[in-house]
């Protein structure tokens, strides 16, 4: 079987039931084919369909069972430690578990050579202040120094940390130097997975509900609104508050848009969060 595992590059993939299942169609088109049943010999396993139910969702790998598919499979040391990140990272039931998993990922020498820009990307959504810099490069006071972006946040950050914040923006196309310390926004399209997107997304409002927290202390209150309702509601009002929220959203986006310069960057967090066990087979999609 170890042959059969060359044919697909398993480092491009994010989803190991994924890696699975291309692995058994390639496989069965092998000479000799292989079955189900035939993986399960190979592997140990009593059960003829492990392979299946794995593949389907309906049972995850345990220390044990993952040791016997990495065997079957015919990994070397690399692709190994590889799939076993893969594993615990599809696996993990917190973001912390994901997180972990998914850094041990990102450290693979293959993960580095086939998409460096994935590092980038979550990198991006990691931190709180990349987003800021990519808006505070439109000001027309930025005299295009990293000096000028770190003193102006708040937080501040070392001048070190904005001019590795702008290689990243430019890096991943999100701004583009068009003259002499002069930069611009760009519109590129950073697609991922929808794993991916649920841990770096979770990773970003993280980070900003620390700023938000620490803005108690630290920004005036004229120049901050941190405010709360408490709502009795049912779980059928849930989808209509979301739909409130995405629709004041969009009119702040429309008003400022109009706005022909900007020279500061705000954050606008709206936050709508049970306070109360709620059955989430109430709630419509």
């Amino acid at each position: 079987m170890a042959t059969r595992s060359k044919k697909l590059n398993l480092y491009t993939y994010r989803d190991y039931r994924k890696f699975l299942y291309d692995w058994y169609q390639a496989a069965k088109k092998q000479r000799p084919p292989i079955s189900f049943r035939s993986f399960s010999k190979q592997a140990g396993f009593r059960s003829p369909n492990m392979l299946k139910l794995v593949m389907d969702g309906e049972r995850n790998l345990g220390e044990v069972s993952l040791t016997k598919f990495i065997n079957a499979l015919g990994f070397n040391k690399e692709e190994q430690e590889f799939f076993r990140n893969l594993v615990y990272f599809n696996q993990s039931k917190t973001h912390h578990e994901k997180n972990h998993f998914y850094q041990a990922i990102l450290k693979s020498r293959q993960t580095k050579l086939l998409k460096p820009i994935e590092q980038h990307q979550y990198e991006y959504y990691s931190t709180w202040y990349h987003p800021v810099i990519r808006e505070l490069i439109e000001s027309p006071e930025f005299d295009g120094t990293p000096k000028w972006l770190a003193q102006q946040l708040n937080p501040t950050i070392k001048t070190i940390d904005a001019k590795k914040s702008l290689e990243l923006l430019e890096k991943l196309g999100f701004i583009e130097c068009y003259d002499t310390n002069r930069w611009r926004q760009t519109e590129p399209i950073i697609s991922t997975g929808p794993e991916l997107k649920s841990l770096t997304f979770f990773n970003y409002h993280k980070n900003l509900l620390k700023i938000s927290y620490s803005a108690l202390d630290n920004v005036p209150a004229h120049l901050r609104d941190i405010s709360a309702v408490t709502l009795g509601v049912s779980p059928q009002d849930i989808p209509l508050l979301k739909e409130k929220i995405t629709a004041f959203r969009q009119e702040l986006i429309e008003t400022i848009s109009h706005q022909s310069h900007s020279n500061s960057v705000v954050q606008v967090n709206i936050q709508l969060i049970p306070l109360t066990k709620i059955d989430s087979t109430e709630v419509s999609k």
